[in-house]
């Protein structure tokens, strides 16, 4: 509030973002509830509420946050997403000040309109590989498939399991003067050098498969499709990644093989299929364990046979909860990976129509370790727990 005692919108927003950033939070999400509305953030990918406020707020904060991301403020019956810019009011140790991404999403409810606002930190979206958690092995598969001159790559998961991050890792990697290298995403999330990045506007008819057809006329080395929505994109970006073209992309699927079996839900070509697709990385974020509070500790029988791991195998290490991890006994978060690589024996099985069960067990076969065992391995190193692992549902 202002001295004479007006709500200035600004404010409540400035101290949400505030609030957010102090405590690490990708998320800050606003939901009316009868008579108030309760403000929660998302730290390390679990929601913690943060405060509450009369619901007769709620409609100059969302006016404020729908003209700062450009949207329409007459409209309170659709959804609405779009995004904006701005300069952290928060320091950083060494002066600077961050500039947060903040995309905006709004849904009407029985309630009135709840937000969803995403703070992309740019800092955050160029992580190296090898800080992503990623075992040498795999770090090298990955490293060969963003090698290879044409095919498609594919990075699968749910919303906010790091997909983005993965292709904007390997496009920093990728990207050079001798290279001509375009992207289609929605929104550009951080700009990299050496890359043409375009924005797409499906109101305006500049769709992910527009883009895609028009970007070959650009004479590109490599592509990236910020997502794979429906069967027409898959479909135009498998042509394009079959032209001499490397094309990486996001698709959402529950596992590597299960990606295959998206794109035949899509109608897919199972030859298009088998010779596009080099292979898929799935992926998951699990919380890491606070280094600064980790001590051993014996989870309960029934984590463990839920997992699969006999008890006496290892030692189990959790945060016991301290100042620098907001007593969750967790800070950050680390990635969990299943690769994919498809070789001739999976491109035949893919043709000749053999059952995605089938397909599983011939991956299984030629040694793919699946989401559930890298978990086992991270809880094995000390860096998560049984039970976050279990939490993801791998």
């Amino acid at each position: 509030m202002t001295s004479a005692g007006v709500i200035v919108p600004e404010q409540i927003i400035t101290q949400f973002l505030e609030a957010a950033e102090r405590e690490r939070a990708s998320d800050i999400h606003i939901d009316p509830h009868g008579e108030e509305v309760i403000v929660r953030i998302r730290i390390d990918g679990i929601l913690k509420e943060i405060t509450r406020m009369e619901i007769g707020l709620l409609e100059t904060v969302i006016s404020r946050l729908k003209i700062l991301a450009q949207l329409d403020i007459t409209n309170h019956t659709n959804p609405q997403e779009g995004h904006f810019e701005l300069v952290s009011t928060l320091v950083e140790a060494n002066g600077d000040r961050r500039i947060l991404n903040v995309r905006v999403s709004i849904f009407p409810t029985i309630h009135g309109e709840s937000v969803v606002m995403r703070l992309l930190n740019r800092k955050e979206l160029l992580i190296p590989l090898v800080q992503m958690g990623f075992d040498a092995s795999d770090r090298k598969l990955v490293e060969g498939l963003s090698q290879m001159p044409y095919g498609m790559l594919l990075s699968t998961g749910p919303a906010g399991s790091g997909k983005t991050t993965l292709l904007y890792s390997i496009l920093n990697t990728l990207a050079s003067p001798e290279k001509n290298i375009i992207t289609l995403e929605d929104p550009v999330e951080y700009q990299l050098q050496n890359v043409r990045q375009s924005q797409i506007h499906p109101e305006r008819n500049f769709t992910f498969e527009a883009g895609i057809r028009s970007i070959l006329r650009q004479d590109p080395d490599i592509i990236m499709v910020g997502e794979i929505r429906d069967g027409v994109t898959a479909e135009t970006a498998i042509q394009a990644s079959l032209t001499g073209r490397l094309l990486l992309s996001t698709l959402h699927a529950n596992s590597s093989v299960g990606t295959i079996a998206r794109l035949l839900h899509m109608k897919i070509d199972r030859s298009l299929i088998a010779y596009a697709l080099n292979g898929v990385v799935a992926q998951r974020l699990v919380r890491r364990v606070c280094q600064a509070c980790k001590a051993p500790y014996s989870p309960e029988p029934h984590t463990l046979e839920l997992l699969g791991v006999a008890p006496g195998t290892m030692e189990f290490i959790k945060g016991a909860g301290c100042d620098k991890c907001n007593k969750t006994g967790f800070q950050g978060r680390i990635g969990i990976f299943e690769i994919l690589i498809v070789d001739n024996d999976l491109r035949k099985a893919i043709v000749e129509h053999e059952p995605i069960d089938k397909i599983q067990l011939l991956a299984d076969q030629k040694g793919l370790k699946t989401l559930r065992a890298d978990g086992i391995r991270k809880i094995s190193a000390g860096l998560t727990t049984p039970e976050e692992i279990l939490r993801i549902s791998i």
